[in-house]
């Protein structure tokens, strides 16, 4: 089986399938010319626009943020899991990750199976299909070129049958943390695994198509998701089996986000909900559209 079959991985991405290439041992030994995180950050809404760096040109996470208490500490010898790891520590006060909330157990064990269990044979819907950088995934929503910021309903008739319980659930909880209606128009499901060398390099996810709200859902197994700012200060924050995390304002825009190769034990499988951007240049007629099939079931 060729690589072309195998592996989707291009530019600063790899997985187990092409770690030894020319173009991937570049990046990692930095010998390729690699985009800083100060530039993903500062252009991202210009002609100019990158969403991700490369795990490359990020240094160690030298401090970590309490789930519980969202309060930034040094990092002594692991990812802080709650508030009694940190009381003898002191905190960092010129590091803020404002609009960053993670709820554990949002998800039970049975309500967490139920969803793999369509994921892993989710017909009449298409099911995993390769992405980059060891992952599989699946997507529910509308269709997006990022590039030539075009926007198109989704093929699909609408929104599995087996999301609208985790769906309307997310959305309270984001309502709950905002004070604000969200309206998930997509989840993103993706897959990682320890074999395929899964990881996500740190990004911003798009500002043109999307709102100031990411929802995610972890399951499976805990995770430690990093947070990188124009300084290259990395921020590694501690998400537990089954939890929920929201990022928006600050957290959203001033800080890319992604998980290291090594922070990937077992099988992971994420959902990314997100909501439409206010300032969205689509026909109303098109948003209307993607709203009403969000809220249909099949």
């Amino acid at each position: 089986m060729g690589e072309q079959e195998i592996c989707r991985c291009s530019g600063i991405r790899y997985c187990k399938h092409c770690i030894d290439s020319d173009r991937v041992q570049a990046v990692i030994k930095e010998n390729a010319l690699l985009t800083k995180s100060a530039d993903v950050i500062s252009k991202q809404y210009g002609v100019e626009r990158t969403s991700s760096c490369s795990f490359a040109v990020v240094g160690p996470s030298r401090f970590s943020l309490c789930p519980h208490c969202n309060t930034v500490f040094p990092m002594i010898n692991e990812v802080l899991k709650n508030c009694e790891d940190h009381k003898t520590l002191v905190p960092v006060s010129d590091i803020n990750l404002e609009g960053l909330f993670v709820v554990p157990e949002a998800v039970s064990v049975s309500e967490e199976k139920e969803l793999i269990d369509f994921f892993d044979n989710p017909s009449p819907f298409p099911p995993w299909k390769l992405s980059q950088s060891g992952r599989r995934k699946q997507d529910f929503g509308p269709k997006a070129n990022f590039k030539k910021q075009k926007l198109k309903p989704s093929d699909l008739p609408g929104m599995p049958k087996q999301l609208k319980k985790i769906l309307e659930k997310i959305s309270f909880l984001v309502e709950q943390q905002t004070k604000k209606e969200y309206c998930i128009v997509e989840a993103s499901v993706l897959e990682y695994t320890r074999e395929s060398n899964s990881s996500i390099d740190p990004h911003v996810d798009d500002t043109w198509v999307w709102g100031n709200r990411i929802a995610g859902l972890n399951m499976l197994e805990d995770t430690i998701m990093t947070f990188i700012n124009s300084e290259e200060k990395a921020v590694d924050l501690y998400i537990p089996r089954g939890a929920f995390f929201l990022l928006s304002d600050e957290s959203r825009y001033n800080w890319m986000h992604g998980i290291r190769l090594n922070n990937i034990k077992n099988r992971r499988v994420s959902i990314t909900f997100r909501e439409l951007s206010e300032k969205l240049d689509v026909s109303s007629e098109v948003v209307e559209y993607i709203k009403k099939m969000s809220l249909t079931f099949v």
